[in-house]
């Protein structure tokens, strides 16, 4: 299995985007640089791209946002390497029904790919670990990732709680947000530059 690099984009989104909805299911595909793990075989994570929050696994949005985010990838030379859910319920972090939907489209894809299922328990303003567990997907079975093949950037943890006790959170836009109102950027490019400023 390949080895995991997430870089703090990536995270802070992911994170920002289950704070943004604490009341409901959140979902989102994670992007990886194509280059770097054709030549090295590393997983390098550089884009977090918040998908719903209303109905997780309506197949016509799915499939329009897939197509959207399939388009922008290969522009980019990036591949969609990973699924990230957070449930509804608090003590609730085991993948369901749609999740295993959902992975089976990615990984017929890009064998490679990874789900990051969030412990909402760890969604603190001060938080010291990551606040997902990752899993492998493997004949329709997921396995849970060794930690030690997993690297996050090194300001992840402290980008992130700085952000949600800024409660930049609220300028979080997801594909539901998208759909609703189409100016609004399912890339969150106006987050991204906050997000850097908080990488340093």
């Amino acid at each position: 299995m390949a080895e995991i690099e997430i870089s703090v984009r990536s995270y802070v989104k992911l994170v920002l985007h289950a704070a943004k909805y604490p009341h409901c299911a959140v979902n989102g595909v994670l992007l990886a640089d194509r280059k770097r793990y054709k030549d090295d075989k590393i997983v390098s994570i550089v884009e977090c791209v918040p998908l719903f929050h209303l109905a997780l696994g309506l197949a016509p949005m799915l499939e329009v946002a897939l197509s959207q985010i399939d388009a922008y990838c290969e522009q980019n030379k990036l591949i969609i390497a990973g699924y990230y859910q957070a449930n509804e319920h608090v003590k609730d972090s085991s993948p369901n029904a749609v999740t295993h939907k959902i992975m089976d489209r990615i990984c017929d894809n890009f064998s490679d790919a990874s789900l990051y299922m969030v412990d909402n328990s760890k969604m603190t303003p001060d938080m010291e670990d990551a606040v997902f567990r990752i899993y492998a997907f493997q004949d329709g079975k997921f396995k849970e990732r060794n930690p030690d093949s997993i690297t996050l950037e090194e300001q992840c943890l402290s980008a992130a709680s700085g952000l949600l006790n800024q409660k930049v959170f609220r300028n979080l836009v997801d594909f539901d947000n998208h759909l609703d109102d189409i100016t609004q950027d399912w890339l969150n490019n106006h987050l991204n530059e906050v997000i850097e400023i908080h990488s340093w």
